[in-house]
C-alpha cells in the first residue's frame, strides 16, 4: 500500500458491518422546530432585520394626503388649511419618529411619504396662519377705521 492511501484512510480499519450514514434531524412537516426556550418572532418580523417582512408606516399615506390637501385649502380663509396642515404635521412627525427608532422594520418609501406629508403640513400650517392673521388684521382695521376701509375698497374718489 502507498503512503497516500494510508494517510487518506487515517490508519483506521473500516468496519463494514457498521452503518456509517449520519442520522437526519427530526423535522415537523419539513421545517425544523426551534428550541423550546425561544419564541418565534412576531408575524411579519424576522430576526436580524434583513429587509424581509418590512411594513409600511401606519399613517404615512394619510399624512401625505392631508398635507397635499392642506396646501390648496389655505385659500379658504386658512381654516381648512390650518386644520389639515396640523393633522398632517402630527401624523407625519409621529411616523418619522417610529422609522428613526426601527428603520429595519419599515419601508423607506413609507418613510419618504411620511416625511413629505410632514413637510407639506408644516408649509400649509404656516401659510394658513399667515392668511388668518392677514384676514384678522383686515377685519380689525375695517372695524377701527371704517373711512379708510371704504376709501380703499370703493376707490379713491
Amino acid at each position: 500500500m502507498s503512503e497516500e492511501q494510508e494517510t487518506s484512510q487515517g490508519n483506521e480499519p473500516l468496519d463494514l458491518n457498521k452503518n456509517n450514514t449520519p442520522e437526519a434531524a427530526p423535522t415537523n412537516s419539513g421545517f425544523a422546530t426551534p428550541p423550546p426556550f425561544q419564541q418565534p418572532p412576531p408575524f411579519g418580523q424576522f430576526p436580524g432585520g434583513m429587509g424581509m417582512g418590512q411594513q409600511n408606516l401606519p399613517n404615512a399615506t394619510a399624512a401625505l394626503v392631508l398635507g397635499i390637501i392642506a396646501l390648496p385649502a389655505c385659500c379658504f380663509y386658512g381654516v381648512f388649511g390650518l386644520v389639515f396642515g396640523i393633522i398632517a404635521w402630527i401624523l407625519g412627525g409621529s411616523d418619522v419618529k417610529k422609522y428613526q427608532l426601527n428603520p429595519a422594520w419599515y419601508t423607506e418609501s413609507s418613510y419618504k411619504n411620511a416625511k413629505a406629508g410632514k413637510i407639506c403640513g408644516m408649509i400649509a400650517t404656516i401659510i394658513s396662519a399667515l392668511f388668518i392673521t392677514l384676514v384678522i388684521l383686515a377685519v380689525v382695521g375695517a372695524i377701527t377705521h371704517p373711512q379708510a376701509y371704504d376709501k380703499f375698497f370703493r376707490g379713491f374718489n
